[in-house]
């Protein structure tokens, strides 16, 4: 599928992992070395291979997720959108997880693409200490 907008790819990006489609998954990530993903722990994956093989065991955990994405900023310049924002995952009642995610896509002659997902846990705790020792 050809994405006219990054705001497109990302929703079929979100789509794909909601609806656990590891084909749509596929075909919204660029074809590519150079892709990035970072999944909330875990070491970062390159390669449009090995990042196909992540979501392959993630999609297969469950038929479905409830997931939503809130984009709090967006950038965009020379072929390039960068989406930062907060996502929830609930895999079920007792998992659910709040992320701080950062999505970048990147227009090619398929359409835009993510070449980029990194989500990380947000750490609700005490402020920090202002004091240096």
């Amino acid at each position: 599928m050809k994405h006219p907008t990054a705001d497109a790819a990302e929703a079929e990006f979100y789509r794909a992992f909601a609806e656990g489609r590891l084909d749509a998954m596929n075909q919204v990530w660029a074809d590519s070395e150079a892709v990035v993903c970072i999944h909330p722990a875990r070491s970062a994956i390159t390669g449009h291979g090995a990042v196909a093989d992540s979501w392959k065991d993630i999609l297969h955990e469950s038929a479905s997720f409830d997931i939503s994405f809130r984009c709090t900023s967006r950038h965009e310049a020379d072929g390039l959108a960068v989406h930062i924002g907060l996502e929830r995952l609930a895999i079920d009642p007792d998992r659910v997880a709040n992320l701080a995610v950062t999505n970048a896509y990147r227009k090619t002659a398929d359409g835009w693409k993510i070449i980029l997902h990194h989500a990380a846990p947000i750490h609700e705790g005490p402020e920090p200490d202002e004091t240096v020792h």
